[in-house]
């Protein structure tokens, strides 16, 4: 009896994966400013900070994202290039980047929203009555509202299906309450900072693949109290030995 039990435990937990995706999705980025009244006098436009940015190396016009079961990993082009690991056995968000800092990682406590950590305000989740075609699928929104600006993710319930509970802890930006409606990952993303930016990821490439376990490894991390002068609530730099 003991052994059916566990069979059948066993085969719900392959069920339950298995009806996740795995596999690589790539976004197009775009950028849009707020030019303001005084910085359009001054001629200030979107094309004169968009290519600002490229010459910093803080532009980046692709998101490159890899999912195995409850982990991610992300990659944009900025240079130096960046790119991010989420591990959700502890539920943590670890950033590095190339260059001189590329001895340093970021380690980001996903399990807090970050404005609410301010302000003690939760962002309010609807989802939207409207439909939109995107690249031939048909869409619904969730729109995620901070007081900052708002998250709106495009979806389709049956294009990208993944297990919602494996991200179910994941509240910095919105995405385990999104993905608790969706139960699908985005087509498209429109972030909105208000006064600030607004920034659009598309949608132009997905392929269901077997991605390897070795792309989520982080390598050992050092305390190092000199590089957390600052203290935030959900955030600590480590040194990478």
């Amino acid at each position: 009896m003991r052994g059916i039990t566990t069979l059948i435990l066993l085969l719900t937990t392959l069920q339950i994966f298995g009806q996740s995706f795995e596999g690589t999705l790539v976004y197009k980025v775009d950028f849009e400013f707020h030019i303001s009244d005084k910085m359009a006098k001054m001629g200030v436009t979107n094309e004169m900070l968009k290519e600002r940015m490229i010459r910093e190396g803080s532009s980046t016009d692709s998101l490159k994202m890899c999912f195995k079961q409850g982990d991610y990993i992300s990659y944009t082009n900025f240079n130096p290039q960046s790119w991010s690991i989420y591990k959700q056995q502890n539920n943590k968000l670890y950033s590095f980047q190339n260059g001189e800092a590329s001895d340093i990682c970021t380690v980001t406590d996903v399990s807090f929203d970050s404005e609410f950590q301010l302000t003690g305000i939760k962002p309010t989740i609807t989802k939207l009555d409207t439909l939109v075609v995107i690249n031939g699928i048909k869409c619904e929104i969730v729109r995620v509202k901070w007081k900052s600006g708002t998250y709106d993710y495009y979806f389709n319930s049956t294009f990208l299906k993944v297990d919602n509970k494996l991200f179910e802890n994941h509240h910095y930006d919105g995405w385990a309450e999104f993905l608790a409606i969706s139960n699908s990952l985005p087509v498209k993303i429109v972030k909105t900072v208000k006064g600030l930016t607004v920034v659009t990821l598309t949608l132009i490439r997905n392929k269901a693949e077997t991605i390897d376990s070795n792309l989520f490894l982080i390598p050992t991390l050092i305390e190092d109290k000199d590089l957390n002068i600052m203290k935030f609530t959900n955030r600590e730099l480590f040194r990478i030995k």
